[in-house]
C-alpha cells in the first residue's frame, strides 16, 4: 500500500520532531513541569569567579574536592518536549561536610578550598548540560529538622517562565521527613528525585512558555 504525499510529510515531521528532542510524539505533548522548590538561605553572595561545569576542582588550586564524585547530566526541555538551548543555569550546593559557601551557612566545619560550591553555565544547542561535581552531605537546618542531600537549581531563559527548585537523591530516608520536599506534591517529587547510576544522575529540567 503506497502513502500518500501528506501522510509522508506528516511522517518526515514527527520523524524530525523525535530527533531533534528525543521524546515521542505521544508523550512530548504533555511533560510534566520541573515542581518548583524554594531558593533557600545559602545562594552564593560572594564574587566567586571560577564558576565553570567542573565543581570538582577550583582554578588556580591543584587539589581536588573531598567526597563522592558525581556527574550531574541532562537536557532543559519545554512542556512539548522541544529543547531549550542556551538556558542559564546556576546550580549551587553543600560540600561533603554540609558546609555551604555562606555566612549564615550552619554547619561550621572548614570549608572545602577544593571545592568550587557554584557553577554557572548555559545548556547547549540541544538543551543538554553536564556539571562534575560531589555528593553533598545532609545538614542540620534547624534543631530538630536535618536536610537530606540535595543540590539547588535555577534557570533561566527569556520566554521560558524561571524555575527555582532543588534535586533530591532517591532512597534517601531523611526524604520522608524534609519539611520542603513534603512540601511538593507527592505526584510531582519524581520531577525532583534522582537515581545515582555509576556515579552519574540524569536530572532532566521541564520548564513552562510563557
Amino acid at each position: 500500500m503506497e502513502y500518500s504525499p501528506f501522510s509522508r510529510r506528516k511522517f518526515i515531521s514527527l520523524t524530525t520532531a523525535v530527533i531533534a528532542t528525543g521524546i515521542t510524539p505521544a508523550i512530548a505533548k504533555d511533560l510534566q513541569p520541573t515542581a518548583k522548590q524554594v531558593e533557600g538561605p545559602f545562594f552564593p553572595k560572594h564574587k566567586q569567579i571560577d564558576k565553570d561545569a567542573d565543581m570538582t576542582n577550583v582554578a588556580g588550586i591543584s587539589g581536588k574536592a573531598g567526597g563522592e564524585p558525581l556527574l550531574v547530566k541532562g537536557r532543559v526541555l519545554d512542556t512539548s518536549g522541544n529543547v531549550v538551548a542556551n538556558a542559564l543555569i546556576d546550580m549551587w550546593q553543600a560540600d561533603m561536610n554540609g558546609r555551604y559557601l555562606h555566612e549564615d551557612a550552619p554547619e561550621s566545619s572548614p570549608l572545602d578550598q577544593n571545592f568550587q560550591y557554584w557553577a554557572k553555565i548555559k545548556t547547549a544547542e540541544d538543551g543538554s548540560y553536564s556539571v562534575k561535581t560531589i555528593k553533598p552531605a545532609k545538614y542540620a537546618a534547624e534543631e530538630d529538622w536535618q536536610r537530606p542531600p540535595h543540590i539547588h537549581f535555577r534557570i533561566a531563559k527569556r520566554g521560558m517562565r524561571e524555575l527555582t527548585t532543588q534535586m533530591y537523591f532517591a532512597n534517601e530516608p531523611l526524604n520522608e521527613r524534609d519539611k520542603l520536599y513534603l512540601e511538593t506534591p507527592a505526584e510531582q517529587r519524581s520531577s525532583i528525585t534522582v537515581d545515582v547510576v555509576d556515579g552519574e544522575v540524569t536530572f532532566d529540567i521541564v520548564l513552562v512558555r510563557v
